[in-house]
């Protein structure tokens, strides 16, 4: 039989001495889920590589289970994102690609954030969300307290989105990252938590300090493999700085720790996507470590594009080094998390896909797991919305797991072709997958290619799959609203269509459109603003844009930025369209449009909310300047506007001094340093003294209306000494 566990478990789990119960024993267990980016399966000692020393992440896989056969999904960021947060086959939540708008998970979906915080745990998502980019769907709207999430693929001094507030910070994002991950510990430490870590390391552009770099290249290694490991080695620190703050507060015995990647590995660019990936030269010293060598790389559908190392320790409940060869996924973390932990999942029309290896761990036999079928597929990156039927896509390769066997349907459709055809390959004797049975073993080809197509059937019956992703509008907690251009429903341009970009040229033709859904929570006026590349001396430019209840106009002017007049939204689902209505005098239009944002305009009617929330700093009772609110979500999409810098001496008293146009609305304030709450009042007039640390950190100023909605104030503080 392909799939067993090593015989010895049950022998390993009896010689285990009994664990007392302690203080910490008392309460659930606590959970540590480390998702890495792209790092495949031959970058680790655990694995075989010698030329990279992972202690850290070896010591997870030797303090408990390592898997053998365990799957991700569609071998990409976002889709493996959607199945671990939710135990669920990625495509019935509503992610089937990476960008695009097709990475959003639906908002009715059940997160381990919401399990976990229903059940009494503190829970913290620390690093690439990728589950949503917007309002309504980032972290701390799925069921965590603390959500902190860089800039994607910036690994130095650079921004990060914050329980909806921008920060910009100063040092490697893994550092900080982990650093925060440790003060969420130590904060929580004394009742369960749930720590989600999915470490953006080490998707391309490889980057890292300049001494991990330096260290690497002295061993002989190519600039891009010497910043690989540099990464590598980063990321293996902070796991280990984490590790350590468990073990140090008595916890071990009491934590769950989790470790897997997202995909398999991928030959990236170095420093820069407009750098060059690695050459053959540079990829076979890479390899040249690795134990094995699988067939096919990330977003591959074959093994070394789909598997993933996974390990999960906990002290005294888990056998130290036991192997897991049972055909297991992604899918399966939810529910055997929820076991584990004795967690009962809330009710849900919405059922899981994966199954609870929780008793294998124990030593028990499931009698029906070598009877399962494990499905994937890859996604449609890169292939434009108009030329994918969503009502059934063509996907390009859809593959099932049974038992030793693996089927993959391959469609060549989108290659060109109008043709269909199956490899069958078997993964005991040919792990390598080097030899189709298609052809001489036609009764389990046709078996399986039955049950790939029935599986896909019912996907598509469900309804689920295929959607692109709603924008909520009009939340006065993040009144401004971001929008990805590259989500739209509907595209027609004259002279590029079908763009798969993160920006949308080729305005020329009058009635050329773009089409986004949007969910809108409160009718209101509204106003929508633009960012884009003009046409020199081509006056007269118009846009018109437009809802179900009313349309506005859009005036394009040589600045690059421009907004409409207002606009009334009725509540509900809804198309967002804007359509060129004038291409101007030359009747060149537009380059290139960059930004689309949102904004909700107060009424007479929005008697909860702040009005002009601001913030004057003083030093030394002179004003050093005043701010106004910021647009975390659209800042960070679309690049945070450059902020000021207040200089202060390192000994120097700064005044925080807010203000609102009504008052009797404000219950709290609350200031940050970078993800540090440094201050708090709930008395008018709401005044503070701060003494700030040395170094450069963002201030943020955080409202809370009496209806509990929090809108924030931003800059930057420099400190100096005298």
């Amino acid at each position: 039989m392909f799939s067993k566990i090593l015989t010895a478990i049950s022998c390993i789990i009896i010689l285990f001495p009994s664990v007392s119960i302690g203080q910490n024993m008392t309460k659930k267990p606590n959970v540590i889920l480390f998702l890495i980016d792209d790092y495949g399966y031959g970058d680790i000692g655990f694995e075989g590589n010698k030329k990279i020393h992972t202690p850290n992440i070896d010591r997870i896989a030797r303090s408990g289970a390592h898997f053998t056969r365990f799957y991700q999904s569609s071998a990409a960021c976002a889709p493996t994102r959607a199945s671990v947060l939710t135990g669920r086959y990625h495509l019935e939540t509503g992610v089937w690609d990476v960008h695009d708008g097709r990475d959003f998970i639906h908002s009715d979906e059940i997160t381990l954030g919401n399990v976990f915080k229903d059940a009494g745990y503190a829970t913290g998502a620390f690093g690439k969300w990728h589950s949503g980019k917007t309002n309504a769907y980032f972290s701390w709207s799925r069921g965590f307290d603390v959500g902190i999430h860089p800039k994607l693929y910036t690994y130095l001094n650079t921004s990060y989105i914050y329980n909806n507030k921008v920060v910009i910070a100063e040092g490697a994002s893994e550092d900080i990252l982990g650093d925060e991950v440790v003060n969420f510990i130590e904060l929580h430490k004394d009742e369960p938590f749930f720590a989600y870590i999915p470490i953006q390391s080490i998707h391309e552009p490889y980057n890292c300090p300049e001494e991990y770099f330096i260290k690497y290249k002295k061993l002989g290694h190519s600039d891009h493999v010497a910043r690989l490991y540099g990464m590598v080695e980063l990321l293996d620190y902070n796991i280990g700085k984490i590790l350590n703050t468990v073990e140090n507060n008595g916890l071990l015995e009491n934590t769950i720790v989790l470790f897997l990647s997202d995909d398999g590995p991928s030959p990236g660019k170095d420093l820069s996507y407009a750098g060059r990936r690695m050459n053959d030269a540079e990829k076979t010293e890479r390899t040249g470590a690795w134990s094995r060598i699988l067939r096919g790389g990330k977003a591959s559908i074959y093994e070394g594009g789909s598997i993933t190392p996974f390990y999960m320790m906990w002290k005294g409940k888990i056998a130290e080094g036991i192997s897991v060869d049972n055909l297991s996924g992604i899918i399966d973390i939810f529910p055997t998390l929820l076991d584990a932990c004795k967690i009962k999942r809330p009710e849900s029309k919405l059922p899981l896909s994966g199954k609870s290896f929780w008793p294998l761990l124990q030593g028990k036999v499931i009698e029906d797991w070598d009877d399962r079928y494990y499905f994937d597929n890859t996604n449609f990156y890169l292939i434009p919305r108009g030329k994918i039927n969503v009502s059934h896509p063509r996907v390009r390769e859809i593959s099932v797991h049974h038992d030793r066997f693996k089927l993959i349907r391959h469609d060549r459709y989108h290659y060109g072709k109008d043709t269909v055809y199956y490899e069958l390959y078997d993964l005991q004797n040919d792990p390598n997958e080097t030899m189709d049975l298609s052809t001489t073993q036609v009764d389990l080809t046709r078996q399986l290619g039955k049950k790939t197509e029935d599986w896909f059937q019912s996907v598509l019956d469900h309804g689920r799959a295929y959607q692109q992703a709603v924008y909520q509008i009009g939340d006065w907690n993040e009144p401004t609203t971001a929008i990805n251009l590259d989500a739209y429903q509907e595209l027609q341009l004259a002279d590029a269509p079908d763009q798969t970009s993160f920006t949308i040229s080729g305005w020329t033709k009058k009635g050329s459109f773009v089409t986004y859904a949007i969910d809108v929570v409160e009718a209101g006026r509204y106003q929508i603003e633009i960012g884009y590349d003009p046409v020199k001396e081509n006056p007269g430019v118009r846009f018109l844009t437009y809802a179900d209840a009313d349309t506005a106009q859009i005036e394009i002017n040589a600045s690059g930025t421009a907004i409409s007049t207002p606009l009334t939204f009725t509540q509900g689902r809804q198309f967002l369209t804007l359509v060129l209505d004038n291409p101007g005098q030359t009747g060149m239009g537009i380059k290139s449009l960059r930004r689309l944002v949102v904004h909700h305009l107060p009424g007479d009617q929005d008697t909860g909310i702040l009005i002009n929330p601001m913030v004057t700093l003083q030093k030394r009772g002179k004003t050093v300047g005043s701010y106004g609110i910021s647009n975390a979500a659209a800042e960070f999409m679309f690049g945070a506007q450059h902020d000021s810098t207040i200089i202060v001496g390192e000994q120097s008293s700064l005044s925080v001094i807010p203000s609102v146009d009504n008052p009797e609305q404000l219950r709290e304030v609350i200031v940050y340093r970078n993800f540090t709450k440094m201050a708090e009042s709930d008395k008018a007039p709401f005044h503070m003294e701060l003494r700030p640390a040395p170094g450069t950190f963002t201030l943020n100023v955080e409202f809370i209306s009496k209806s509990g909605i929090r809108n924030s104030v931003r800059t930057q503080v420099k400190t100096t000494e005298f």
